[in-house]
């Protein structure tokens, strides 16, 4: 039920209670006037019978008629007046009737014998009916007489139907006016104030804490909007302390969040460069080891196996050599090369290197490169082409070292293309280094093989076609000039080499172990990987 609703049934509460207590004093008016009716009509009867003491004893019924129509045009709220007379023994008795709208009436009886006879008049309809008071009444000498008097209450009750119209009228119209005035002044005093912070407290509660209520009165209703004003503001402060927490609070975690991520980040570089010394010292490890066994190779195998390639180039001098021993010795020659060639690699990957400083045209140098490759690998038909930007001029490296690095790559790339494949070399300057790339067209690499392609003996060849040295030798060759060497490729588009050193030589000590002296350079186009 809302508060319009309760303002509006006190208002007729209070009508409906002013009426009521209009009727009950118009019910006790009512009453206390019908009673002093009645004694009035009481009072008269007795002056009428003090009256009645007065007449002479020698009156007749005639004198007596005569008097009671007086008192019955005096009195308008008589009726009807009834004397019962009683005379001696032998004289007859009498009633003398005297009613009002009618002629008189004397009736004469036997002595001493009264009968309840009298003369009523038939009231109108809706006229009360008449009210009797009986008095016995002393006449003078020896008479005795009883009065029967007979009033209504008409004109009282026609005054009071009257006044109790008038009443009820009144009553209404002051009943609907007190409701209407009262609803409307509880409704502007009261109601609308309550409604006002009611619809204030709907908005509070969707979360407008900025509402306010105006407040025209200090009464006890704003009294109460002051209060609830007082609470919005704190609520409001609270509200924006709160809210300024939360957003040092989303700082603070984002802050945090940034730095926890930055140190994820450098974490997982840690990791990475963990695992590149990790395996850079398994590396190491390896070629130590390699170092070892190829000092043991190269001391048992060498002297015998360059036994045999001498007597194998001695026979093949002979003129009259058969066709088909000729061919077998020429793959025994070539044979008795690759294990040479591989011999060497391993201990190219072994001995420590200090690489030269002196100007190089590194056009010439690409171009003896892919010369070298072709040269070694005739039956290689795919496309090899190589150009170095104009504004390249000489770099300060070690030739023979970087042509050991181009040779290799090219070579890779040749194992990688099919007849119908081409390979790019290209470089370009890149700041204050020198970029070389070597692209091919071919199979591409693996994600898995691309983190491990530069490991030792790792190869993604087929077994006895590489000892995986070749990109191992190229790393060490890459670091001995002073700079890096990486590779992007996509399995099934090819893959690129990048290398990337400083054009101004490498550095005078040598950060990492190299594939040779300076006085064993490596100068051949093997250890593909």
């Amino acid at each position: 039920m809302t508060i319009r609703t309760k303002i509006w049934l006190i208002a007729v509460s209070v009508a409906v209670t002013v009426g009521v207590a209009s009727w009950g004093r118009m019910f006790l008016t009512r009453n206390r006037i019908i009673k002093d009716a009645q004694a009035s009509a009481e009072e008269l009867a007795h002056d009428i019978v003090e009256d009645l003491k007065s007449v002479p004893p020698g009156a007749d019924d005639r004198d007596l008629e005569e008097k009671l129509l007086g008192y019955l045009n005096r009195h308008t709220r008589i009726v009807r007046l009834d004397l019962y007379v009683y005379r001696e023994s032998s004289t007859p008795s009498s009633r003398i009737a005297a009613p009002r709208g009618d002629r008189p009436e004397i009736t004469r009886f036997a002595p001493y014998v009264r009968q309840p006879l009298g003369f009523t008049r038939q009231q109108p309809a809706g006229e009360s009916q008449e009210e009797p008071i009986e008095l016995p009444v002393d006449l003078q000498g020896s008479w005795k007489a009883t009065l029967d008097m007979r009033w209504t209450l008409g004109p009282v009750e026609s005054m009071l139907k009257t006044e109790e119209q008038i009443s009820i009228v009144f009553a209404v119209v002051f009943v609907i006016v007190l409701t209407l005035v009262s609803g409307l002044i509880t409704q502007r005093v009261i109601g609308k104030p309550f409604e006002l912070l009611a619809a204030a407290m709907r908005d509070v509660e969707g979360g407008d804490l900025s509402r306010r209520i105006p407040v025209e009165n200090l009464d006890d209703v704003g009294r109460l909007s002051q209060g609830f004003n007082r609470m919005l503001e704190r609520l409001s402060q609270a509200d924006a302390q709160i809210r300024a927490f939360n957003q040092r609070l989303a700082a603070e975690i984002e802050k945090a969040t940034h730095d926890l991520s930055e140190k994820n980040i450098a974490l997982a570089q840690l990791n990475r460069l963990l695992n590149d010394v990790r395996l850079d010292n398994a590396s190491k490890v390896r070629l130590a080891t390699l170092g070892q066994l190829a000092a043991q190779l190269a001391h048992e195998i060498g002297t015998p196996l360059s036994s045999v390639s001498g007597h194998v180039q001695l026979a093949l001098r002979e003129r009259d050599l058969p066709v088909a021993l000729r061919e077998r010795l020429d793959v025994s020659a070539r044979e008795i090369e690759r294990i040479s060639k591989i011999v060497r690699d391993y201990l190219d990957s072994t001995r420590p290197l200090e690489p030269e400083r002196r100007p190089t045209a590194l056009p010439k140098l690409l171009e003896e490169a892919v010369e070298l490759v072709q040269a070694v690998a005739p039956d290689k038909r795919a496309a090899v082409t190589w150009a170095v930007d104009p504004a390249l001029g000489d770099l300060v490296t070690d030739p023979g070292l970087l042509r050991q690095i181009v040779v290799n790559l090219v070579s890779n790339a040749l194992d990688a293309v099919d007849k119908n494949g081409r390979i790019d070399v290209a470089a370009r300057p890149v700041g204050e280094d020198v970029l070389i790339t070597v692209s091919d067209t071919g199979h591409g690499i693996a994600p898995d093989d691309v983190r491990r392609i530069f490991e030792p003996f790792y190869t993604t060849k087929g077994r006895g076609k590489g000892t995986g040295l070749g990109l191992a030798i190229c790393r060490q060759l890459t670091a001995a000039l002073g700079g890096a060497i990486s590779v992007e490729s996509t399995p099934g588009q090819g893959s690129t080499f990048f290398v990337r050193i400083p054009s101004q030589g490498p550095p005078a000590v040598s950060p990492a172990p190299a594939s040779a002296t300076g006085e064993h350079r490596l100068r051949t186009a093997g250890g593909r990987a």
